[in-house]
């Protein structure tokens, strides 16, 4: 028997499930939250190298229940669990492209876009990661999850699904920017990464292989690359 004791300044419970994606057959199981499934499978296709941006569209993708089917002409691959809890592709000897940036953004107009980020349902549940694609007109898609690699991928596959140009917009995120979460901007053709949270030392590698820019406002640090323009 367990009660659960709840007092007037409860937080209300954040939403994860088990979900289990098959990657042309291949099984992996993720636990997110029970939203933007589909866009989850098709920015984690993409952003993990699996297949180019620019064939979204052939993509075959249905759900399931809580499980989703995903056909996708690729290479051989291996999917591993990291200890974050997040799938990843691992490729042996892979070599980031560099990102092309058609579009600059100044401090100020990434100051401004933290407001995307700043959520209802973080504020109700402390429990969520929001991730959002941002352009010049300002906010493009906003995706949450409790996972912070989820919620990237989520922003990622709603973006390429309205045909987005990726190479005009930058990825915001509340967490903190980590290689991983950089080599999935730069697959995805993301060149800019701006967060409230910190970068790490491997982001900031990533960033001087590929022309990849981030801002951490946690960090009080600009990685300048061809997306920002500091005037």
């Amino acid at each position: 028997m367990v009660d659960i004791i709840k007092s007037d300044n409860s937080l209300e419970l954040a939403k994860e499930i088990e979900v289990t994606v098959y990657i042309n057959g291949l099984p992996s199981h993720l636990m997110c939250s029970p939203n933007n499934l589909e866009e989850l499978a098709i920015g984690f296709v993409v952003s993990e190298g699996l297949i180019d941006r620019d064939l979204v569209d052939e993509i075959e993708i249905h759900r399931k229940g809580n499980e989703i089917f995903v056909d996708v002409d690729a290479n051989s691959f291996t999917l591993e669990l990291r200890s974050s809890g997040c799938v990843g592709v691992f490729k042996k000897g892979e070599v980031l492209p560099p990102v092309e940036a058609k579009e600059k953004f100044s401090l100020d107009e990434l100051k401004k876009a933290l407001e995307y980020i700043d959520v209802e349902e973080y504020r109700k549940t402390r429990g969520y990661h929001s991730s959002a694609i941002v352009g010049k007109k300002g906010l493009i898609v906003r995706a949450i999850d409790v996972g912070r690699h989820n919620a990237v991928d989520k922003a990622i596959g709603m973006a390429l699904r309205k045909n987005i140009d990726t190479s005009k917009v930058f990825l915001l995120i509340s967490g903190r920017i980590s290689r991983g979460i950089a080599a999935k901007a730069v697959r995805s053709g993301i060149p800019l990464v701006v967060s409230k949270a910190s970068i790490l030392d491997s982001a900031i590698d990533v960033c001087k292989k590929t022309g990849l820019s981030a801002v951490s406002f946690a960090s009080d640090l600009i990685v300048k690359g061809d997306a920002i323009d500091l005037g």
